[in-house]
Order: structure tokens, then sequence, then C-alpha cells
């Protein structure tokens, strides 16, 4: 009895640790059952700064035991702390020197069954991974100049849906699938739904070619190849670190019951890190004042018009143009918490994250978004705390104003206090929203939905979008999701017979609105789609190509959609900038006269794409598109 009351004590050591929090039991008890005891009595050295390294970490469970770093830094190790880490990733000599002030009881992990329990758990894995990145940013500056990119979030990045199969699948099954949906990978599942491994066209091939299989054979004849995973919450440094250190071209990413959400591609991290250019950025991150801000915000288009010159691709511009416009707020927003700080006011009092939603928080910027904000604040905040994001938004908004992003004429900005609330209000909101929809609220969530950190807590917004898709299983979206539909089916596409242009009269010109009658009907679509389906991402792309690897759309219609959202995003992007060369004020009004045949081409063939869309939506929503 006493043996086992001292393991469930050990198991709840290891599992309220910070460093293994996120662990499941199963894990936990793997760890306990593989590790072995050991003793250490006070005034003992577990190992010395140079000693080499003896093939294994140590748990601290119990005691007073104390880590010397080579600076001569001093630190007590906490219960569940992980001692001898660094060694273990590169195999080196010991860097520190660790000692028992009193007696210590501790667990010794073998390297290599830490290497089994990365292998075999994404959690354990992940928790290896986060206590190497708390010595990494003090050990490796040199990540400074990139740590904005690294140091976020996978999901932000991911390849949101992996198409999946099981062992009792055929080999001819799964090559099969890899064709339709046009994927590098399919994630191979177990009996219970957790991802097992990962079967590629080489996988496949190298099976075939060993004749010892033929196309019939199930896959479990196959040896698929190691199933790397992370979860959504990995920092992409560490998926940067697994495709250098294990040479693979793919890591799955799986949720908290292992189950496959996505895939980290070699190409995706490629493009994640690959930049375009941005004349402005270190204007906008040594701006000291809103004066400067206002400046720098004039110079925008100009700047992105150099890219979209050099690069002649509406999608690396108008990332370059939203991720200018977003680096603005973001200064401006430290810039507000600096000057409340001076007067007296000071930091923050609970963790809170600053959202952009609607086309900043898709990433689909262009030329003169006004500002659809929020604020998500800590559960935990005092009244006083709630008063003080108060003052902080009332500044917020009329700087932002200030600078040049427009009030939001549907007040969705933080100093509207419906939008200004803590996690679980906003977790409310949605809910309802969810349960019980009404037409503005639906109207709203073509907005709302479409939301990003722009400053603060990732992890809020995160447990907010979390607790959404969550809410929207198993077809608990249907009303909102035929209400939101319903909003843009009263928009009049310009079309008439024979698929011909029909515009109106606007000072003196014949106009079509590109933005509500072309792009709307698009970005609205996926994103119904979208939720329907659990994707997170919400750039318009990937939850087209999302929706594809899904198998909701064929690849024909993926292809329009495509073209077409490409297409008109052109047209509009370049129309702003012609009217901002000719001394106008940006908008979504196309003037006929300004378009060579050539583009009312381009405009009549992406508009009957988004005829194919509506059509799409009234089939899969039963909504009449007028």
């Amino acid at each position: 009895m006493a043996e086992t009351g001292k393991a469930a004590s050990d198991h709840q050591r290891i599992a309220e640790s910070r460093m293994w929090h996120t662990l499941d039991p199963q894990t936990v008890d793997a760890m306990l059952a593989a590790g072995e005891e050991m003793r250490l009595e006070a005034g003992r050295f577990l190992f010395r700064a140079g000693n080499p390294y003896r093939k294994h970490i140590y748990i601290h469970l119990e005691g007073t035991l104390e880590q010397t770093a080579a600076s001569g830094d001093h630190r007590e190790a906490q219960p569940g702390d992980v001692i001898g880490l660094a060694s273990y990733l590169d195999g080196d000599n010991y860097r520190s020197t660790a000692q028992a002030l009193t007696d210590c009881r501790l667990l010794a992990l073998a390297g290599a069954t830490v290497q089994r329990l990365e292998q075999e758990s994404p959690f354990f894995f992940e928790a290896i991974n986060r206590a190497l990145a708390a010595r990494m940013r003090k050990a490796r500056q040199v990540r400074e100049t990139v740590r904005g990119t690294l140091a976020r979030p996978v999901r932000q990045f991911m390849i949101s849906g992996l198409p999946c199969c099981r062992r009792q699948d055929t080999i001819a099954q799964a090559s099969r699938l890899l064709a339709e949906r046009d994927v590098g990978s399919l994630g191979l599942l177990d009996d219970s739904g957790r991802l097992i491994g990962l079967i590629t066209p080489m996988t496949l091939l190298l099976a075939l070619a060993s004749e010892q299989t033929v196309p019939s054979d199930a896959l479990e004849s196959v040896t698929a190849d190691e199933a790397l995973a992370v979860t959504p919450d990995t920092p992409l440094w560490q998926v940067e670190e697994i495709f250098r250190r294990h040479r693979v071209k793919d890591v799955a990413v799986v949720d908290s019951q292992e189950a496959p959400v996505g895939i980290m591609s070699e190409t995706a991290m490629i493009q994640a890190l690959s930049h375009p250019p941005q004349t402005l950025d270190s204007e906008i991150r040594d701006a000291p004042d809103v004066d400067t801000l206002v400046r720098l915000r004039r110079k925008i288009p100009i700047a992105a018009g150099a890219v979209h010159a050099s690069h002649r691709s509406v999608g690396t511009a108008v990332r370059a143009l939203t991720e200018m416009h977003l680096a603005l707020q973001h200064r401006l927003v430290e810039l507000i918490l600096s000057a409340m700080d001076r007067e007296g006011l000071g930091r923050p009092p609970a963790r809170f994250a600053v959202i952009v939603m609607g086309s900043g928080g898709r990433g689909e910027m262009l030329l003169r978004p006004d500002q659809d904000n929020g604020l998500i604040i800590d559960d935990r905040v005092t009244e006083a705390g709630m008063e003080w994001f108060r003052e902080f938004s009332e500044r917020l908004n009329p700087g932002l104003d200030e600078i040049g992003y427009r009030l939001c004429p549907g007040n969705v900005m933080a100093r509207n206090p419906e939008y200004r609330c803590t996690l679980g209000e906003w977790q409310a909101k949605l809910s309802r929203l969810v349960d019980n929809p009404g037409r503005k609220e639906a109207r709203a969530a073509n907005i709302v939905l479409d939301f990003a950190t722009l400053y603060g807590d990732d992890t809020l917004t995160a447990r907010l979008r979390g607790h959404l898709n969550r809410r929207l299983e198993d077809g608990s979206g249907k009303m909102l999701f035929r209400m939101m539909v319903s909003d843009d089916a009263k928009i009049s596409q310009p079309l008439g017979f024979f698929n011909r242009l029909v515009t109106t009269p606007h000072k003196g010109s014949q106009v079509i609105d590109l933005k509500r009658t072309g792009l709307r009907i698009i970005v609205d679509a996926m994103r119904v789609f979208a939720l329907r389906e659990g994707i997170s991402r919400c750039k318009t792309m990937e939850r087209i190509a999302a929706l594809r690897r899904l198998g909701v759309f064929d690849a024909d219609f993926s292809e329009s959609m495509r073209i077409a959202f490409e297409e008109l995003q052109d047209l509009l992007f370049t129309h702003q900038l012609d009217q901002v060369e000719r001394g106008e004020t940006p908008d979504p009004l196309v003037r006929m006269e300004r378009l060579s045949s050539h583009d009312k081409e381009r405009l009549r063939v992406s508009l009957r794409a988004c005829r194919r869309m509506r059509e799409r939506l009234q089939y899969a929503f039963g909504v009449v598109m007028s």
C-alpha cells in the first residue's frame, strides 16, 4: 500500500509540474514504469560541470537539489524539473553542477527511453522542447532576429485537414486517395483514431517494389513512415529542429487525443520564413510617436505597389500590405501602453489579446481597410482591471483612426463593451451565437468569426477558436450557417443574360462593386464551409486548399475558386493603386472605362465562378439565392 501511495504521489508531482502539466495520464504512467528511482544523499553531487554525459536525464521528485550554471547562477530544482536535458539533446558533457542540499529522490530515464517517449507522445515531445526553449532564449541571442516568425505557433502555418486511412484499407485505396486529394502524405490511424504513421507515395512504391505485396493487400502489410507529431501550440522553430534532426519533409499536427488535425510541410515552413520585401519594417518598428505612424501609413501604398510590380503576384503583394498594416497597428498598441505607464496608469493588469477581425483576421487587407477589433481579457481580471482596459480601448480606436484606419461603421471595436470581454464572456457570446443566432448576429458573424491576434497573449485567442470549433461540432451550427448564407443571398450579382456585366451608375461612371458582389461571395462561402468542417485557418486561399484536401470540393471546383479569388483580388488591388496615383480615395468600385477588354473578360469569368459558388451554397445549405 505504501508503494502504491508513493507511486500515486509521484504521478501527481509530475502531472502538476510546469514541465509536464500537458501530459496525459498514460504517458506519465509510462515514464514512471520505464524510469528507475534513485536516491541522492545530502551533500552528494549528481554530476559536476565537465563530467561525461551518462546517457540519462533525471526528473526531480523530492528534496532540495541545487543546480549551478557555468555563469555561477544558482537555481533550486522544483518537483518535476528535468536535470541534464542539454546533455541529452547534444550528447555532450554536463555544463552545470547538480548537488543535493538535502536527501533527494529522483527518477532516472535512459536516453533511449526518452527518445521512445518523444516518438510515441507528441505532448512528451513538446514538453521536452518547451524546456529547451527556455534555455535557448537565454543562450542563443541569434534567434532574436527571426523570433517573430519562429516563435509563432504551428497552428498559424499548418495545412489544416489531413486525409487519413486505416490499416485495413488497401494499398490501391491509399494510392487513389493520395491522387484524388492531391496530397503528399496520408495519416495512418489505429482503431481508436490515433495517428500511428504516415503513408506517402514512396511508402507505397517501396512496398510494391519489394514484390512481397500487391495493390489489393491491406496497409497493415506496409511499413509506414514514422509519424513525428506536434500539437497546434508548438512553436515553429521546434518544427524546424525536427526537419533538421530527423530529415523529414512532413510533420503531423495532432490534438489532445492524438487525432490528426493537419500537417506542417517543409514547403509550408519555407513559405512561412520567406518574407516578401517590406521596406517599412524597420521604420515602423522604431517609430517613436503617432505622428511618425501617420507619415508611414501614407507610404504604405507606394511600398505595396513596389512589391506588386516586382513580384507580379497579388497574393505576395496583399500579404506584404497586410503585414505593414498590422505592424503599424501593433506599434500603436506599444506606444499606447508606454504612454499609459508613463502617466501612472501602470502596465496591463491581466493577460489580454488585442484581436483583429474581418480582412485583418484573414490577412487580406487592401489599401483602405477600416478597423474591426476587440479585446480578449483573462477571466481573473478585477473590476479595476476592466476599467484599465476600458481606458486602453478609448485610446486604441481613436488612435487607429488618427493614423488612417477608419472607425468601424458597425462599431465592431474594442471600445464597444460588446467586443471588450473576458475569455469566458467571449465563449458565452459565441455559444449563444451558435445556439440561437439572430439575423443581426449572423451578419456580424461574417466579420467577427475571422479573428487573429494582433498583440498580446495568443493562447487566449487560440482557446476562443478552440471553443468555437467545439461548439460547431456534430452539426450544431446548421442554423447559424444557414443565416450567414442567407445574409449573402440578397446580394445581386452583376451578371445579366449571356453573362454580360451589369453595372451601376456612380459619379458619372459605370461601376461594379468588386468587394460586395465578387470577393465577398467567395470569402463568405469559404468561411461557412471551413467552420462547418472545423478548419481553424482564416485566410481564404488556405480555406480553399483545406476544403479540397478534405474532399469537400473536387479539384476542378477548388481550382476555379482559387483562380476567381486571385483574379478579383488582383483587379481590386490594381484599381486601388491606380486611384492612389490619381489622388483619389481608394474604394471597391471598379470603373468600367478604366478596364481593358482583357480585364473585363477576367472580371466576367471570375463572376461566373462566383455564381457557381452561390449554386453550391444553395445546394449545401438550402438557401435560395437572388
